[in-house]
Parts: structure tokens; sequence; C-alpha cells
């Protein structure tokens, strides 16, 4: 988990340094269950040695995640 956070959440620092569509956001491995149990599979995404994965970003907010400004 990210600094501590328990909650879905983007890592909207890194989309942003890196020109990410605006239509997706990354998220941890602990969340990608979530829309694999709505038969999507998200791709990973590789960053300073972590593994992220890329969420459509509608999905992301309707299933409760929350946008943080988090570059790591």
């Amino acid at each position: 988990m990210s600094q501590g956070i328990k909650y879905m959440h983007s890592h909207s620092g890194i989309e942003r340094d890196l020109n990410f569509p605006k239509d997706t956001v990354l998220i941890d491995i602990e969340y990608v269950k979530r829309f694999e149990e709505l038969g999507l599979k998200l791709a990973p995404f590789f960053h300073n040695g972590v593994t992220y994965y890329k969420a459509p970003i509608s999905l992301f907010w309707r299933l409760g995640g929350q946008f943080k400004n988090l570059s790591k």
C-alpha cells in the first residue's frame, strides 16, 4: 500500500509526470480484483521498480476510488 493509504487511490503524480491519457489512472495491485470481478482485465505498468495497474478512470471513480497526487 502506498504511504499507508488503505483505500483505493490513484497515483496522479506519476500519471501527470508521464503524460498519461486523462481516461486512465494507475492503481496498486491490491485493488485489481475489484475490476476483475466485473470482467475487466487491467494491464500492468512498471515504473521505478514498482508494478501499478492501468484502470479506466470512470470505473475507478464508480468503485469509490479517490484521487491522490502520489508520485510513488
